[in-house]
């Protein structure tokens, strides 16, 4: 499998794409809202103190949506603020992997890959849907990855998560979003395992993927 090639430091990234920051958003809110536990009296007082339940947030989230569909990126500087208002939280980790999850599920949504890895037999359907989980990867989450028989790998020398939070805690949101585009338009079902970080003061930050039970 050919192996996937860092991006040049010098290549500053310019915009980013609005899918990235609303995930985050969307992530806050839902692990905001409360269980439904029999303390319903208690909803008003929970909705007050937690941020992802928030107006300010249900308007940004609105924004973003908007700005999705025209296909309109945001500032570096605003994904940035929002991934650090994430890693702020005692549940970033938590927050991180839901965004991935769901940045993931809108970058696949309605491209031909995932129609193919639903109809398409074995093989031919996970090379289409590889195929197609790399370009996704390059065009929302500038990370370049190579799906082949052997598995998936991926690389960056400068994630967004990395200029926001410099320790990589944030590097498990694209963990997360690798792993659900593979599995989404390929059918894999494991973890990409974040193998060297530039918060660790490798040169790049590199995902590997390891399959439950075989990639196959």
């Amino acid at each position: 499998m050919p192996q996937p090639t860092a991006a040049s430091p010098s290549a500053a990234l310019v915009a980013i794409p609005t899918i990235i920051p609303m995930s985050l958003l969307e992530a806050l809110r839902n692990l905001d809202t409360p269980v439904e536990d029999g303390l319903e009296e208690l909803a008003g007082e929970i909705v007050n103190k937690r941020l992802g339940l928030s107006q300010t947030v249900a308007a940004q989230i609105a924004r973003y949506q908007g700005q999705v569909k025209r296909g309109e990126p945001v500032s570096v500087d605003e994904a940035v603020s929002v991934f650090r208002l994430a890693g702020r939280r005692p549940d970033a980790a938590l927050v991180f992997a839901d965004a991935g999850r769901r940045a993931a599920r809108h970058a696949a949504k309605g491209g031909l890959g995932h129609a193919a890895a639903a109809v398409l037999p074995g093989s031919l359907g996970r090379s289409i849907g590889g195929r197609a989980a790399a370009a996704a990867a390059r065009k929302v989450l500038g990370i370049d990855m190579q799906v082949g028989e052997s598995g998936a790998e991926a690389v960056s020398t400068s994630p967004l998560s990395i200029l926001a939070l410099p320790d990589g805690a944030g590097c498990a949101f694209y963990g997360s979003a690798l792993a659900e585009l593979l599995r989404v338009l390929t059918g894999f079902e494991g973890a990409m395992v974040h193998e060297r970080c530039r918060g660790r003061g490798d040169d790049a930050c590199r995902w590997r993927a390891t399959a439950v039970g075989g990639y196959d």
